[in-house]
């Protein structure tokens, strides 16, 4: 069985919850702990948007957003795009796509090209994609450069670097990728705060998007035949 955790994002002009993110957990069996797949590519794409249309259903009005993470080689299956226009266009809520720093299982990698072509066809869609993770992994300098046209939204993940970069590294690179979305006018998100001492990066580089622990952490999100 699959669900969708959810995460909540705020928005640091209105001070108020605008969306989630959505994770997908795995159990086993009836009863167990709720883990990480090891395999993404196990499950088609019917099956995670259908999920993704069966969870929406018992959301509450007024939320603005809602975005879910695809690896490359998910990414550039262009039947969630298809999939997931069918689906916008049945919802108020903005759909948006993080492609994660994540390659994927699968044996053949995933070119840049590949990449930029799905992105395209996903904002011709109508469908929002953010960049997760910027400076990690395969999300590096040239793939955000040469990705900017077909993309809304930057992400960067203060949990990926904690603990193993020093202070002002970790203040140098958030700044670097803020002022880079302000250039190229996307969104930055701001991800990972765990401790009030965290709440400094807000008042220094004003991201417009934050979330992490501190604001909440994951949690189970029931689909409409939970209510049948």
């Amino acid at each position: 069985m699959i669900r969708f955790f959810a995460q909540p994002k705020y928005s640091i002009t209105t001070v108020k919850l605008v969306g989630y993110e959505l994770f997908i957990r795995e159990q086993a069996t009836v009863g167990e702990d709720w883990r990480l797949p090891a395999d993404f590519s196990q499950f088609k794409p019917q099956q995670i948007i259908h999920l993704l249309a069966e969870t929406l259903k018992t959301f509450p009005q007024g939320l603005s957003c809602i975005s879910f993470n695809l690896d490359q080689e998910q990414f550039v299956d262009l039947n969630y795009c298809r999939l997931l226009k069918t689906l916008q266009a049945q919802t108020p809520i903005r759909l948006y796509v993080e492609l994660t720093e994540r390659q994927g299982k699968g044996t053949a990698s995933t070119t840049l090209q590949e990449l930029v072509h799905a992105a395209q066809a996903y904002q011709q869609a109508g469908l929002a994609v953010c960049l997760d993770d910027v400076g990690t992994g395969t999300n590096q300098y040239e793939l955000v450069r040469t990705m900017a046209a077909y993309t809304v939204e930057y992400k960067y993940a203060l949990q990926n670097v904690r603990g193993r970069l020093p202070g002002d590294e970790i203040h140098t690179q958030i700044k670097f990728w803020r002022e880079m979305a302000l250039r190229q006018q996307k969104t930055f998100a701001l991800e990972g705060f765990e401790y009030d001492t965290d709440n400094s990066l807000i008042a220094a580089f004003h991201p417009d998007i934050v979330q992490g622990y501190y604001f909440g952490q994951p949690h189970i999100l029931p689909i409409a035949a939970d209510f049948n």
